[in-house]
């Protein structure tokens, strides 16, 4: 007679034995908890709590508090895959990227806001901002003028999400996000075009 077959295993929980889904969860709250707070005013041991694992291992994986928040936010700060594709529908891409959804729990606004001032954080924000997002668009854009339209996109880019998740703007916030795609990609086409 053949055995049963075996039961499915349950998927790991962080800390028991799962490098990256502790890593995975550890980001999850970090995320979350910078986002509601700022870098200053949040703990290692917090963060850990919302993983349900020791605060050592945000030493062990991440070398810091400093360096959680750096790979927290990486993602967030940069415009890498957006530059791919024509430049006449950059704008577009932009701006589509930016009235999406926003998963769950992080606001890349809110943290930059909590968390620019702080003496740590706030150099991690700038060097982002500026390795991440202004020269690599500087440097697709071209131009005599690009570093100045790249820092304007940026702004327009910054003042809308603002707009929308701080201040509550009702026409950003509630507002139809293809209408307001398609005259934030017109405004940010401008700036690309140098019109």
């Amino acid at each position: 007679m053949p055995a049963p077959p075996a039961a499915p295993a349950d998927p790991p929980r962080p800390g028991e034995g799962s490098r990256e889904v502790t890593r995975r969860a550890l980001l999850r709250g970090a995320r979350r908890l910078f986002s509601e707070r700022g870098y200053d005013h949040v703990g290692v041991r917090e963060i850990a709590a919302t993983a349900n694992v020791n605060a050592a291992l945000i030493n062990r994986y991440f070398g810091s508090k400093l360096g959680l928040f750096q790979e927290a936010v990486a993602e967030s700060f940069t415009v890498g895959n957006l530059l791919v594709g024509d430049r006449a529908t950059l704008g577009d891409r932009l701006a589509r990227y930016l009235v999406r959804p926003r998963p769950g729990g992080f606001d890349p606004t809110l943290v930059l806001l909590r968390s620019a001032a702080s003496p740590e954080a706030g150099g991690v924000l700038r060097a982002a901002l500026a390795d991440d997002v202004a020269a690599p668009l500087a440097a697709w854009l071209g131009g005599a003028d690009a570093r100045e339209r790249a820092g304007l996109v940026a702004a327009v880019l910054f003042g809308f999400a603002l707009g929308r998740d701080v201040a509550a703007v009702p026409a950003l916030a509630d507002g139809d996000r293809a209408a307001l795609a398609g005259h934030l990609g017109a405004v940010l086409q401008r700036l690309i075009d140098g019109a």
